[in-house]
């Protein structure tokens, strides 16, 4: 069987996601997909809350607004009458450096979500809800920019028994679950890194990003990586939930696809200051 990872993310994108088989998902696999491609962030948000979905505009004259979604279950939290979730009270937006909604979680205050649907516009599908409280544009307006949160405790487990290893039976996550996971070489026992985010891989698998320290030769310093490696069974054999680790078996070049985090000229830049220091 295939595992997966799910969304209900804490302060980034949501979505659960299933380590596949094979190095690409079965033609018609019934896999949730988050709305876009992006992130889903750790589960150690501010106050717990779980991040599900920003509001980024308004519809129509009736007070409902367009969702975007950080989440699996969208029938579930944006589509069923009754449905609670916690809203901003002031709109966050969208962060200036990264480009996601990452902010820090705002004031928040319960809302009951009174119904939803699917409206396609311009080639999009947009998720359109209508909150309790909202009952014209301009408090529709107002909402822009706020998200949608819920407690960790109002997610479904996905596997039988909280913490367990996975195997061959049921092999689902929350992406939250596996951020901050350490990343272990099964072959050497040695620690690549640690798993910094995961992403919605784009009609094949997820991906896993994961970060690490290691020598950089064209500055001849130590800095910071990070590399893509697809949460398939055959690259990440084993996930154990409890002890928080991943056993990973690459195939030859995969690590060796890494990417620095800081710039050129930023590397350039510290690489000029360690030289500088070593000369005093």
């Amino acid at each position: 069987m295939s595992s997966t990872a799910r969304a209900d993310a804490t302060r980034g994108r949501s979505f659960a996601t299933r380590r596949w088989n094979h190095r690409r998902r079965p033609l018609g696999a019934n896999v949730r997909k988050s709305s876009t491609t992006p992130r889903a962030s750790v589960e150690d948000a501010d106050d717990g809350l779980v991040q599900v979905g920003a509001i980024v505009g308004a519809h129509g004259l009736r007070g409902e607004v367009r969702v975007l979604p950080m989440t699996d279950f969208i029938d579930e939290r944006f589509m069923t009458r009754g449905s609670t979730l916690q809203a901003e009270t002031s709109a966050q937006g969208r962060s200036k450096v990264s480009g996601e909604y990452d902010a820090p979680i705002g004031e928040t205050r319960e809302v009951s979500v009174r119904g939803g649907r699917w409206v396609t516009s311009k080639g999009r599908n947009d998720v359109i809800v209508k909150l309790s409280g909202v009952d014209d544009r301009t408090s529709a307006e107002a909402l822009v920019g706020t998200r949608l949160f819920v407690s960790p405790s109002d997610r479904a487990p996905l596997r039988n028994e909280v913490g367990q290893t996975s195997g061959d039976g049921d092999d689902e996550f929350y992406a939250q679950e596996l951020q901050g996971m350490r990343v272990i070489d099964k072959e050497s026992g040695s620690e690549v890194g640690v798993v910094e985010d995961v992403v919605r891989g784009a009609g094949t698998q997820d991906l896993l990003k994961v970060g690490f320290s290691a020598f950089d030769e064209e500055f001849e310093i130590d800095t910071e990586f990070y590399v893509y490696v697809p949460f398939v069974k055959d690259i990440v054999p084993l996930v154990d939930a409890k002890d928080r680790f991943m056993e990973i078996t690459p195939p030859g070049g995969l690590l060796d696809l890494k990417t620095p985090k800081k710039t050129k000229a930023q590397r350039a830049k510290i690489a000029a200051k360690a030289k500088a220091a070593s000369e005093q």
